[in-house]
């Protein structure tokens, strides 16, 4: 067994996944409600080495002569789940959270929880994402018609016409770092994150009139990326090293 080959891949494969994340953050850095993500590495739990030797009658003998790592492995992706900065548009039906929390929305079926707050109007009159899904209110989906006017007030209250409709629901995880992603700033449930937790009416703090920003620093993930570029580079003119002596070590001594 080549360890040092075993390490190289282990670290090349890490330090790829890094660039992948750091990539897609980078991607999402305008979009509305993304929260970024976060590679968390770890060392591979300790091996014993053991020596195995033939003894008389077929037996063999085992005798421990120490540990050895077997190098860094991917441990998890977190998300990052600090708020992003608050981008005023002035449209009367985006709101940005204050604080933590998701809005939810529902669509072929499924519930998902969002920070993006950038909504409009579908052909129903519904409250809708860009996406077509429905956002819910604290007694279902909010509806409005052909009202002229629309407003929602910062506690989550929405008028249509000067007349309230209902109320924007907002919901809280206990670890919402664990949300299972679905892409476009979408996020669901999972035994990890704790179910969905209602902000009390008196507790919601929206502001209308914004959205909020992706929470992606360009200068902080450009600077993690060439970190990992140079750390794959390194870890492979070793990964070609370890090769090398391998390659020698066959040639010089066979296969056996």
């Amino acid at each position: 067994m080549f360890r040092g080959i075993y390490d190289g891949a282990s670290a090349m494969l890490v330090q790829q996944y890094v660039v992948d994340v750091t990539a897609n953050n980078l991607a999402n850095a305008d979009t509305s409600g993304f929260q970024k993500q976060l590679v968390l590495a770890k060392n591979h739990p300790e091996a014993v080495l053991v020596r195995s030797e033939n003894e008389s009658r077929g037996m063999s003998k085992k005798t421990p002569v120490g540990t050895a790592s077997l190098g860094v492995v991917l441990n998890e992706t977190a998300t990052v789940v600090e708020p992003g900065p608050l981008k005023e548009t002035g449209n009367p039906l985006d709101c940005a959270i204050s604080g933590d929390g998701y809005f939810q929305v529902t669509g072929g079926g499924n519930v998902y929880y969002t920070r993006s707050g950038n909504f409009t109007l579908d052909a129903l009159g519904q409250l809708v994402t860009p996406l077509g899904l429905v956002v819910n209110g604290a007694a279902g989906p909010l509806v409005v018609g052909d009202a002229e006017t629309l407003s929602i007030r910062d506690d989550g209250v929405v008028f249509a016409d000067g007349e309230e409709i209902g109320r924007l629901a907002v919901f809280r995880f206990a670890e919402p770092s664990f949300l299972h992603r679905r892409g476009s700033g979408l996020f669901s449930e999972t035994p990890a994150s704790g179910p969905p937790q209602p902000v009390l009416d008196e507790e919601i703090r929206l502001v209308p009139g914004f959205v909020e920003g992706s929470n992606v620093n360009i200068i902080e993930e450009m600077t993690k990326m060439i970190a990992a570029g140079r750390a794959y580079e390194a870890v492979s003119k070793a990964f070609d090293s370890e090769t090398e002596t391998a390659r020698q070590m066959i040639q010089a001594f066979g296969r056996q």
